[in-house]
Order: C-alpha cells, then structure tokens, then sequence
C-alpha cells in the first residue's frame, strides 16, 4: 500500500511538470500537485516545473503548504525535507526562486561531517519575490513585503518592506494604499 501511495505521489508530480507551461495547463499543474499530496488554495497557478527536494516522500510533500490565489513563475524550487514551506494567499514568486529549508554547520567535524539542520519557511499574505531569489532556513517573509529579484534572504522581512542584495538589507518601506472613501469610477 505504501508503494502504491508513493507511486501516486512521483506520478502526479511528474505530469504535472511535464505539462505544457502556458494557459489553462498552468491551474492543472496545481491540480496534479494537489492530487499528490500538496496543500493548495484554489485559484493557484503554477508556471511548471516545480522543482521538489528529490525524495518527494510524503513528509516533503505535506510540508508544503500555498495558499489562495498564488503565483509561482517557471522553475520554483522548493526544498522541504524535514522541514515546512508554507506560502499565504495572493503571493507572486519570480520565476527561478528557491526556497531552501536545510543548510549545514560550518565546521567540519570527523566522523559527523557539517551536519544538518532544518528550519521552516514563512512567506505572508501579499508577499512578492522577484526572479532569481533565494529564501534560506527560518526565513518569515511579512505580509505585503517585496524582495527584489536576485536577493539572498537569510533573516526575517518586515511587512511592508522592500529588501534587496547579497545578503538581503531594507531598501525601503513600501507605503499603504490610503483607504479610497466614496471614490469616483
């Protein structure tokens, strides 16, 4: 039983990536990876492949969580061993990000090797992540917050905040839209 469930897993994650990556074909992807296993809002689009941690056992699997109304561009990595990504409602992801929940020590000790250590990934409603991002282990990304493409994030992103580079820095706070009372169309 286990087999068959594990068979079903890699086979509803290898036609979903191998999905043609434009039109109604995008949400379908959404739906194969749902059938996997993956907790996935509706009205999800998913410009393929993702790219899954290899094992696609089910605890990777499950610890992938998105929300409503997502966007994920071409080539999202999502690496969740041991770990949990989980990602809000209305998030845009650029296309080549990576989100990576495992990092090493960075002593080398004999017979232990640099270990590893796995550490959950947050990312807020409204959030936008621009292409070529990379998301490190215990990163919470606050609500309506922008990394700018190419940024390397390895600590917490206040909401409201623009953050960019190598390592990523605040940029910038992002102003609020004013509330827009008895607004003419």
């Amino acid at each position: 039983m286990k087999l068959l469930t594990a068979f079903k897993r890699h086979l509803f994650i290898t036609v979903g990536n191998t999905l043609p990556t434009y039109g109604p074909f995008n949400r379908l992807r959404a739906s194969m990876f749902r059938k996997a296993g993956m907790a996935i809002g509706r009205d999800v689009t998913i410009i393929g492949p993702l790219n899954l941690e290899l094992s696609l056992n089910e605890e990777t699997i499950r610890g992938i969580s998105i929300g409503d109304n997502v966007y994920l561009n071409a080539q999202t990595r999502l690496a969740c061993r041991n770990s949990r990504i989980s990602i809000g409602d209305d998030v845009q992801v650029g296309p080549r990000v990576s989100f990576e929940t495992a990092t090493h020590g960075i002593v080398f000790e004999p017979e232990i090797g640099r270990g590893t250590d796995h550490q959950e990934i947050r990312v807020g409603n409204k959030v936008w992540i621009g292409a070529g991002a990379t998301i490190l282990p215990g990163v919470t990304i606050h609500e309506a917050a922008v990394v700018a493409a190419g940024s390397v994030v390895t600590r917490d992103v206040p909401a409201h905040t623009l953050v960019g580079g190598v390592p990523a820095r605040k940029i910038r706070d992002i102003e609020r839209p004013a509330h827009r009372h008895g607004a003419i169309a």
